[in-house]
């Protein structure tokens, strides 16, 4: 009960302060993300998608999370401008056969999780708007011994503010 009454005491307080903010990648739809200000200097956030993906006769299922920090370099009211940022991906790709319709279950399957580091920028639009830029590229701790072992991501992110 204690848990309910501070969400409705702090939800209200917690939107007039315009901290939250929710976003699409533009790059990868469907894409969302949810960035949340902790500081005037740092944010946390997580983003999730997943698509369907046409490949010549087989067909790709990709999930997609990536929890990540940002410290945003300088100090500013409308949380803008230039920043670092640190996160943790994972991606699942599945693998369908469509060439053949007696087999129907998976036949592949890759997974990928990584530490990433990257660099972005955050433009404010009327206050409530915002578009950022970023990318980042790490190391891939499931197959540290592939012949590429490195995950990269990069986003053009359309956002609202509340």
């Amino acid at each position: 009960m204690k848990f309910l009454l501070s969400l409705i005491f702090l939800f209200p307080s917690a939107i007039i302060a315009q901290k939250n903010e929710l976003k699409t990648n533009l790059l990868k739809i469907p894409e969302i993300s949810y960035e949340r200000r902790l500081t005037h200097h740092f944010s946390a956030g997580v983003h999730a998608g997943t698509g369907l993906y046409k490949l010549s006769d087989d067909t790709q299922n990709r999930i997609f999370l990536k929890t990540f920090g940002r410290w945003y370099v300088q100090k500013n009211q409308d949380f803008s401008k230039f920043f670092l940022q640190l996160s943790f991906m994972y991606n699942r790709d599945e693998h369908f056969p469509s060439s053949d319709p007696s087999v129907t279950h998976r036949v592949g399957m890759y997974d990928e999780a990584g530490l990433l580091a990257g660099i972005g920028y955050k433009f404010v639009i009327k206050e409530r708007f915002t578009v950022d830029v970023y990318g980042d590229v790490g190391a891939d701790f499931l197959h540290p011994d592939s012949l590429l072992p490195v995950l990269a991501d990069a986003g053009l992110n359309l956002g609202y503010r509340f």
